[in-house]
């Protein structure tokens, strides 16, 4: 192996680089209905403690160092909104390839949403 490949020590096995575990939706009502939709399938599908910042709502599961849920809403138009459903985890803990929390708010936002 050449001084420059040990040196970058290419050598040794790397951990992979994901992207934390998420979903989007695309929510067939207008925003406020979704924002709503959103707060109450936290409650009810995660049993989830939320709090909101402008388009950004996130869960917490009241355990100290656990895995949050993040959701980003986005106008598409005035009766569709997409929600970015993100899980993100404590700085030093692994990054999980699934997570359970992230499935279940989706699939409660996909069977909630009206098509118009």
């Amino acid at each position: 192996m050449s001084f420059i490949a040990r040196w970058l020590n290419l050598a040794k096995e790397r951990k992979p680089i994901g992207l934390r575990p998420h979903r989007s939706v695309d929510v067939h009502a207008p925003y406020d209905e979704t924002y709503r939709r959103v707060l109450g399938g936290i409650e009810l599908a995660l049993g989830a403690h939320a709090s909101a910042a402008g388009n950004t709502i996130e869960a917490a599961f009241g355990l100290v160092n656990n895995e949050r849920v993040r959701c980003t809403l986005e106008r598409a138009d005035e009766s569709l909104t997409r929600v970015r459903v993100e899980a993100y985890f404590p700085a030093g803990t692994s990054v999980r390839e699934y997570s359970r929390a992230v499935d279940v708010l989706a699939d409660y936002l996909e069977s909630t949403s009206k098509r118009v």
